[in-house]
């Protein structure tokens, strides 16, 4: 499915004996396949970076309590690759331009003013690396979501994971990094 895939999804989970029934992760894995979705899954945060390093990850749902190297370390990881300029030369020119123009006429005892604004810009590139999503426990505290903010985490939900939120908070995060288009 490597060519096919138009948004890889990185999926980290603790790993559990089998449950009755499937587990949110799974049941994504199924939902997102036709869509051209291509799920990675990880069971620790040492996976999760090396999933991260190897292939092109657009979504990220992290859990807060991987073993080995926590998913807040794992988020804290993210965004200092997301922070890491890329390897690409720079534009020829610059991505925003703002032009003001200001004409004055003037009248028997009135002044007129005409001021005209132009806003030139490109879309807005890509992220770097992931949008990420933290999966914290039922009891989050107050220190994790702080660092959670810290970290530039795109949204952090509590366990047990509801997929219906899960789908639109991934939804909202396409719209909000690929300008509601599939990731290229």
């Amino acid at each position: 499915m490597g060519g096919e895939s138009r948004l890889n999804l990185l999926l980290t989970h603790q790993e559990h004996a089998p449950l009755q029934g499937q587990t949110w992760y799974q049941t994504l894995q199924q939902l997102l396949s036709p869509l051209g979705v291509r799920t990675f899954e990880a069971t620790s945060g040492v996976q999760a970076v090396d999933l991260i390093e190897r292939h092109p990850i657009h979504l990220a749902v992290v859990d807060s309590r991987l073993p080995s190297i926590s998913g807040m370390n794992v988020l804290h990881l993210i965004q200092k690759l997301q922070d890491q300029p890329l390897s690409r030369p720079a534009p020829e020119t610059s991505s925003f331009r703002f032009e003001m123009k200001v004409e004055e006429e003037s009248e028997v005892g009135r002044t007129q003013r005409r001021i005209e604004v132009r806003f030139d810009s490109r879309p807005a590139e890509a992220k770097t690396g992931p949008a990420v999503i933290l999966i914290a426990p039922p009891q989050q505290s107050q220190q994790l979501l702080h660092e959670a903010l810290k970290f530039n985490a795109f949204s952090v939900l509590s366990e047990p994971v509801d997929v219906n939120l899960m789908l639109e908070v991934m939804a909202r995060a396409l719209r909000r990094f690929h300008q509601n288009q599939w990731p290229t």
